[in-house]
Order: structure tokens, then C-alpha cells, then sequence
């Protein structure tokens, strides 16, 4: 298994209104989740790139956003020890870990990318979990019929949905 540096450093880029470059040339995800999944190690920060070294950090208001892509999608996500216990996160963040642990995803998930624009993200994995990412509020169509789904986590510009 291998850190995804790809995966972190398109995310990071695409949180700042580049939601378009999570979306490969065959509608798979960037990276090496997209490729090779299950070897994939996904993360935000780790002790290199954020912490106190500020390398390479995440944006600091949009980590949630990056948590709930990275506890959604397909390879094997590490959490980084500050966010969850140094920046009151932890809630937030164990609710993704038990949306991905209810519907069963996995390191080799499937993931059908629905929409990847400038200010808008959104996926269905495993078709039984929706998440959406971005700025954008109405997503129209794209949004799942609240008496098939209903809402799993929500926060800043991201909501998970899970199937009834």
C-alpha cells in the first residue's frame, strides 16, 4: 500500500472551486483511487504536510469536505491525529466513519461520479450512498428522492446520503 499524494494534492486544489479536476478523462477518480483502490492510502494531512510543519496543508475551512470524499470513496483513508483531536472534529468526522462502515465501503468500492464542475462535486458509491461536495446548494436533479434516501452527515458545502 502506498499514500495517495495524487489524490490529496487534486482534492486539496479542487476544494477551492475546482471540483472539475475530481473527474479523470474516464469518468473515474484522480489519482491512484482511481486506478488501483484498493492500495490506496487516502488522506487530508499527514505529519509531513500539515501538523506543525505546514508544508503542503489542506485549506483549513474546507478538511471536512476532504473527509467526507475521502470517508466515501474507495481506497483505505487515514485520519490525521489533529483533526480529530486537536481541532473538534471528532464527531463530525466518526459520523463519516460510521456511514462508510453501515454501507459497506470498501478499498475497491464502485463510484459513479454524477457531477464534477468549478463549484460542485457528486457521487453515488456502492449505489446505496450519494455524497456531494461544493459551494453549490440546489443541485436539481442530481439531488436523491428523500423517500428512497435520507441525509447520513451534513456540514459545510458537503452532504451524505444513504439509502432507506
Amino acid at each position: 500500500m502506498a499514500f495517495d499524494f495524487t489524490t490529496k494534492g487534486i482534492l486539496q486544489e479542487a476544494v477551492c472551486g475546482q471540483y472539475w479536476r475530481l473527474r479523470d478523462c474516464n469518468n473515474k477518480p484522480p489519482g491512484m483511487i482511481g486506478f488501483w483502490s484498493e492500495k490506496a492510502v487516502t488522506f487530508i494531512e499527514n505529519h509531513d504536510t500539515g501538523s506543525t510543519q505546514q508544508h503542503w496543508p489542506f485549506p483549513h475551512d474546507k478538511v471536512m469536505q476532504g473527509y467526507a470524499y475521502i470517508l466515501t470513496h474507495p481506497g483505505v483513508p487515514c485520519i490525521f491525529y489533529d483533526h480529530f483531536y486537536d481541532w473538534g472534529l471528532k464527531d463530525e468526522i466518526l459520523n463519516l466513519i460510521d456511514v462508510r462502515k453501515r454501507n459497506r465501503i470498501r478499498a475497491n468500492s464502485e463510484i459513479n461520479i454524477l457531477a464534477a464542475d468549478h463549484d460542485l462535486y457528486v457521487a453515488a458509491i456502492n449505489d446505496n450512498v450519494i455524497m456531494k461536495i461544493g459551494p453549490k446548494f440546489d443541485i436539481g436533479d442530481l439531488a436523491p428522492n428523500l423517500e428512497e434516501w435520507k441525509v447520513a452527515a451534513v456540514g459545510h458545502e458537503y452532504c451524505v446520503w444513504e439509502k432507506l
